[in-house]
């Protein structure tokens, strides 16, 4: 493939190719001098584009707030959450919006209490991450607005956290923890400490959001799987891992690497040193050497070793949020509205083309 650049790339697509790639420190993310693949820069994704030692770094300093015995610890709080959204919705005219109802305010309320950001100030967020997140959708100067305001407005907040510390006021959030590490090695420098607090919001809630969505989709898409869960609501945790490998949710494909050394692939082709390298989740997750009839959605695989969430050192940092969330957000949905349905004609959905992550920009249900 070609990327904006100019430069030539190879796509890697096999299930194991891709492990390899997310995994061997042979394939460098920081070495690869292009932009990314949509509209971020390269400074606002302090984790992504980075190699260890610094990704290990960054990542120590904010990982002990994603474990799964953490996430196990939040989710009364996303509970909560979930009913007050399911609430809201049910209150609201129908036919209701459930990207703009419940799956971007919930998934954004989850990380505004992580965080430790004012949720009175969710409506300002999504104008701004939306060109940030863009592959070509929006115009260069929405795209610099965009991160102009969304850094603007963390520098704002890590500072005034910050002001408060010096005070000796408590303050709860991981953006307070990162200014007052328990450990010196979690240290990290007010630059690092904006960027972290703005790139974990936004990928936090724009990817589950966009998740849950399609997935609210896909199960309307098949009734029988609906009927399941409603006779056997312990099923979800396999009904959400299918749903994972199923949609195919990053629309740029993936990350590039620059191999720093001649690395053989399966099947003997050689990646020599200097090339570059896009692997691709999604085909991965649809190699049929992999998962049998890859393209339907079966929840009773025996084994489902997706990679939705990544491999290797950038695993997804949020993975077992983005599955409480998931869980407790469509099974919360289906009993609430045991009746749901699509409100509008499946060719009238609008697509999240050219964004970086696919999904709906809506999805009108009715019950």
């Amino acid at each position: 493939m070609r990327l904006n650049s100019g430069r030539e790339a190879l796509l890697v697509a096999r299930y194991q190719d891709v492990k390899l790639v997310l995994s061997d420190a042979r394939f460098s993310r920081a070495a690869f001098a292009g932009t990314p693949l949509f509209a971020r820069t390269a400074e606002s994704l302090p984790l992504i584009t980075t190699d260890a030692p610094e990704h290990s770094r960054r990542r120590g300093a904010v990982a002990h707030a994603f474990t799964a015995r953490q996430v196990k610890r939040l989710r009364p709080m996303v509970e909560e959450l979930v009913a007050e959204q399911i609430a809201a919705v049910a209150a609201g005219p129908r036919p209701a919006d459930l990207v703009g109802g419940f799956t971007v305010p919930f998934t954004m309320r989850v990380m505004c209490r992580i965080l430790g950001v004012p949720e009175t100030e969710m409506s300002r967020f999504k104008p701004w991450v939306d060109p940030m997140m863009s592959i070509g959708r929006f115009p260069a100067e929405a795209v610099a607005a965009g991160h102009r305001e969304m850094h603007d407005y963390f520098t704002d907040l890590v500072d005034g956290i910050q002001a408060a510390l010096d005070e000796g006021r408590a303050v709860p959030g991981l953006i307070a923890e990162m200014l007052s590490p328990r450990k010196e090695e979690r240290r990290l420098s007010r630059t690092e400490v904006i960027t972290l607090s703005a790139g974990l919001f936004v990928a936090g809630y724009e990817t589950t959001s966009n998740e849950m969505a399609a997935a609210v989709y896909e199960l309307l898409r098949h009734p029988e799987l609906l009927r399941r869960l409603r006779e056997r609501p312990g099923d979800i945790e396999p009904v959400i891992e299918e749903v994972l490998r199923f949609l195919c949710g990053n629309g740029s494909g993936g990350v590039p690497h620059v191999a720093t050394a001649d690395v053989a692939l399966s099947g003997g082709v050689v990646v020599p040193t200097g090339e570059v390298v896009v692997p691709i989740p999604d085909a991965a997750n649809h190699d049929p050497d992999v998962f049998d009839e890859p393209r339907r959605l079966l929840p009773d695989r025996p084994d489902n070793p997706h990679v939705a969430f990544g491999f290797g050192p950038h695993y997804c940092l949020g993975a077992e949020l983005a599955r409480l969330e998931m869980r407790s957000g469509v099974s919360a949905l289906f009993t609430a509205f045991p009746a749901m349905r699509l409100a509008v004609p499946e060719e009238d959905l609008s697509w999240r083309t050219d964004m970086f992550v696919r999904g709906l920009w809506e999805l009108p249900v009715t019950w």
